[in-house]
Parts: structure tokens; sequence; C-alpha cells
């Protein structure tokens, strides 16, 4: 039997995934909600994951254009490190430059594995290693998060 046939057992069953595929396709967002991304000036600590947290946000923003400030997003980064693991976690707040309130505040958390490695310098590299991925995972959870946020704002003033 061929490879083909024992994934799509009918022609049907391809119809049907092919027309399903099209519901995945997520709509574009206005130019108004990647506009105030780029209105968003990020604090964060001074540790390594939080410098490449920051790089990373503002690599995803700067892609629609950096306007000036409007918004400041802080965020704090805690990291436990268990023996075969790491979990990294990104509390963030975001608030109007002009009023200083708060807009929305989330936390996010990610994990990974970090192997069994037989040397010392070999366990530090992984949980460097790791510590980088959570870093800018949490940092692509963060824009994500936003860029709904301020979807719904102007999908509902």
């Amino acid at each position: 039997m061929s490879l083909f046939k024992s994934i799509f057992p009918t022609v049907p069953a391809l119809i049907t995934l092919i027309l399903l595929s099209g519901c995945a396709n997520i709509g574009q967002y206005s130019d108004a909600v990647y506009d105030e991304l780029g209105r968003v000036a990020i604090s964060t600590e001074k540790s390594r994951a939080s410098q490449l947290y920051r790089q990373e946000f503002e690599r995803l923003t700067a892609r629609h254009g950096i306007l000036s400030p409007q918004y400041r997003l802080e965020v704090d980064i805690t990291s436990m490190r268990g023996e075969y693991d790491m979990v990294m976690v990104s509390a963030f707040r975001l608030y109007d430059v002009k009023t200083g309130e708060e807009i929305t505040k989330n936390s996010f958390s990610s994990s990974a594995s970090i192997g069994g490695v037989s040397s010392l310098f070999g366990e530090d590299q992984a949980t460097i290693h790791a510590a980088e991925r959570l870093s800018l995972n949490l940092a692509q959870k963060t824009y994500h998060h936003l860029i709904v946020f301020f979807n719904r704002r102007h999908l509902n003033p």
C-alpha cells in the first residue's frame, strides 16, 4: 500500500482536508493595531534573560515601524531550574505613559528540557541555551498577547 493511500484512504477525505485547511487562516490585523505596537517602549531588568527578551520583543515590534512611545511595558522575569528542566516566568504590565494608568497585565510561563549531560561544562551550556530559548519564547507570547489586546480595543472602543 502506498504512503498516500495509507494517509488519505479516500479521495473525499483528501478533498475535505484541502477545504478545511483554509479554516486555519487568521485574518490580518489592522494597521492601527500595529501602530499601537510600535508605540510600546519596553523596560526590563539587567539580566541576560531580560536582555534577550527585550531584544526579541523590540525585533518583533520594529517590523511594523517605531513611533513615539505612548506605552511603557515593564517586565519581570524569574526562572527556576530543576534537575532536567527549567521554567521561566515573565510577568508584565503595560502602562499609558501620559496618565500612568495600568492598561493590562499578564504573566506567561514556559519550560524547556535540559538533557542529561555528563560534564559540568555541558550542563552549564545546556542551562544557558534553555534560558535563551525561553526568553525568546516568552517575548513572542507577550507580543502576541498585545496584538490581541490592541485588536480588542480597536474593535470595542
